[in-house]
Parts: structure tokens; sequence; C-alpha cells
């Protein structure tokens, strides 16, 4: 089992390209390089499933300090109080809530939603720390991967028709026939 061999076997990720590894090749190749509770770390994060890990529970914290604050944005735009969405943490970032001010400050809804990931982006980075070869650059990397997936599975048609058939459903849903 080598961690150096995994993260120097990785290839580089951005939210700008699609990711040239899958996730379950990723997966596959933790199992195979590392040590198995660092292995089912990095698939708890890539599924999106439970975890006990240290790195993983300090990634859900921190995740749940940004989407509080995305929260607070939210409600603040329309004019109500954020207290009933919030979630509990166990720290507190200011500078969450910096690059989520920022972010919202972007008018059109897609380039928020890329700064919001960019600022994930760079939250896992601080979580990463100082050794480019630790376990922890291989779990951040996880996170990375399925933000990159994210992004190339984006599709302006797709999202159009799932707009469309979501508006139709709530209006149907309010007990009209659907005719104007």
């Amino acid at each position: 089992m080598s961690t150096y061999y995994l993260i120097s076997s990785l290839p580089m990720l951005s939210l700008d390209h699609p990711p040239l590894i899958t996730a379950a090749a990723f997966i596959e190749a933790c199992q195979a390089q590392l040590k198995s509770a660092d292995a089912e770390a990095a698939e708890a994060l890539v599924r999106g499933t439970p975890s006990r890990h240290p790195f993983v529970a300090a990634w859900r914290d921190k995740d749940t300090l940004l989407r509080n604050a995305i929260a607070q944005e939210r409600a603040r735009a329309v004019g109500t109080e954020a207290h009933r969405w919030l979630r509990p943490t166990e720290g507190c970032d200011l500078s969450i809530g910096l690059l989520v001010g920022e972010a919202f400050e972007e008018t059109d809804p897609l380039k928020r939603e890329y700064k919001l990931d960019r600022a994930r982006w760079m939250i896992i980075e601080s979580l990463q720390g100082y050794d480019p070869m630790g376990v922890n650059v291989a779990l951040g990397y996880a996170i990375k991967l399925t933000l990159a997936w994210r992004w190339a599975n984006l599709n302006a048609d797709k999202g159009r028709e799932a707009f469309e058939q979501l508006t139709t459903q709530e209006f149907l849903s309010d007990g009209s026939d659907g005719s104007v």
C-alpha cells in the first residue's frame, strides 16, 4: 500500500474539464493503495455515505458551515430568518461566510454555483494540509472528483427539461387542469 503511488498516479482535476478518472476507478485505486479505514473514508466521500473518519467529519462540518451561510444569504434575499434551515456545526470559519457572500454578489445562478463550488474547492485544499503526499490529499481528491463530475455532467438542455417538468408538475399539482 502506498499513498505516494496513489496520489502521484491520479490525474489533475478541474471544475472546467471532465475528470480523466471515474469515481469507481478512484475508489478501486484507494482500496488497493490506502489503509482500509482511509479507503472506506474515500468511498464515503464519493458516495455521500456515513463515516466516522476524522477527515470526513471535518469536511462535512465545513460543508455544513458553507450550507448554513448559503441558507442565510437566501433568507436575507427574500427577507426572512434562516434559523429553521441552519444545521448544527462543530466549528466556526468566518472566511466561509465571506466566500458565500462573494458568490451571492453574482446575479447569474450558474456562475453563483460555480463560485460556491470554487469555495468548496478552497475549503478542501485547506483541509488537506501541507503534506502533498499525505492521505488527506487523497481524501480531498475524492470530494474534488465529485465536484468535477458534477460540472462535467451539467447540461443546459437537460436542465431546461427538468425545469419544465418541475414547473409543469407544480402547476398541475395546484388542482388546475393545465389549461390557461
